[in-house]
């Protein structure tokens, strides 16, 4: 573009000094005494027309090329804007398409571990009731757990689903208080997030860990990243409270074979799993999403890292002071009363 404003500005000078010789000449003519020359412009004022119509039609030249790479140059910007506009069109298409292929391969998860627990409790409450199968009262228990097992993992499916549609419209209320982290993760273990088998495998190392939460979306979380822990996790897994300066923190960690660095923000995302988990099982892909929400929401933060062979989800809020237990102060017995003596 440059190039071509200077050749246009390069042919308008020279077009301007070749219509202004025309007049120069016949003016120097008639003040040298060039009488004849000076004699037929007098007598026929038109020869100054013809003189002028040079430098007349240079500037005019000069004019007409100016507007023109003026033109030029709002078409190169607005070809430019166009293809800008192009350029993020088909960015938003193809995120607006892997979004879509997310949620339906999404979709096609959900139905998949909604159908499996289903599945297990339809057929086993079927043989329960069933006059033609007998079974003794340890197997009708073993049945009977694992339906329960079944219907707890159906109703944390459908808690993720319902708690991520109601943050998406903001419509997740807390309750914040004071809390113990230590007490709470002694809870979900109490609880039957997972097997015997499964909640022998965690080290527990807890020490008070004092923070202004909601008690049961801190518990929310924690049982997300456990079942994270056994369902994607090492056999050596640990969960950690303790208080770090101002901050408090709850560590699971594992020894499984961790997130590449690229997915690691992504599995916080809805509908996402990393690459490595998918291969090793399907899940919903909402649990991450829901923790780091709702840590947020309680003025906290979820974040992952992976460091020498460890892998660590690191749930933190900002510490408190623990509340001072509520008692009366001891009164003095009389026997305890020093009375002064008379002097």
């Amino acid at each position: 573009m440059s190039k071509q404003r200077a050749s246009i500005a390069r042919w308008g000078v020279w077009g301007f000094l070749f219509g202004a010789l025309f007049p120069v000449i016949g003016w120097a003519a008639a003040t040298r005494g060039a009488i004849g020359i000076a004699e037929a412009h007098v007598e026929q004022p038109v020869l100054w027309i013809v003189d002028l119509a040079p430098l007349v039609l240079a500037l005019a030249a000069l004019w007409i090329g100016y507007e023109h790479s003026k033109v030029v140059e709002a078409l190169r910007i607005t070809d430019q804007k166009v293809h800008e506009r192009t350029a993020e069109l088909r960015v938003s298409n193809e995120q607006l398409e892997a979004h879509m292929k997310a949620k339906d391969q999404f979709l096609a998860v959900v139905s998949h571990e909604l159908r499996t627990p289903l599945t297990v409790v339809s057929g086993f409450a079927q043989e329960l009731v069933d006059d033609d199968v007998s079974m003794s009262p340890a197997e009708e228990r073993e049945l009977l757990e694992v339906i329960a097992d079944q219907s707890r993992e159906l109703s944390f499916i459908i808690e993720d689903l319902l708690l991520t549609a109601k943050a998406d419209i903001g419509a997740v209320t807390l309750v914040q208080d004071v809390h113990d982290l230590a007490e709470e993760v002694n809870l979900v273990f109490s609880g039957c997030v997972c097997t015997q088998s499964e909640r022998d495998s965690f080290e527990l190392d807890l020490d008070p860990a004092v923070a202004n939460v909601d008690s049961t979306r801190v518990r929310q979380i924690v049982r997300n990243l456990l079942t994270n822990a056994v369902r994607y996790g090492g056999p050596q897994r640990r969960v950690v409270t303790r208080t770090d300066g101002d901050t408090v923190i709850i560590c699971v960690c594992d020894n499984g074979t961790g997130i590449p660095q690229e997915d690691r923000e992504r599995v916080f995302e809805p509908f996402q799993s990393s690459d490595q988990v998918l291969a090793v099982a399907e899940s919903v892909g909402l649990g991450l999403t829901v923790s780091r929400k709702l840590a947020r929401m309680m003025g906290g933060e979820l974040s992952y890292s992976y460091d020498e062979g460890i892998s660590t989800f690191q749930l933190s809020f900002p510490a408190v002071a623990a509340a001072a237990p509520d008692r009366d102060s001891p009164v003095p017995s009389d026997d305890s009363v020093a009375v002064p003596s008379a002097s």
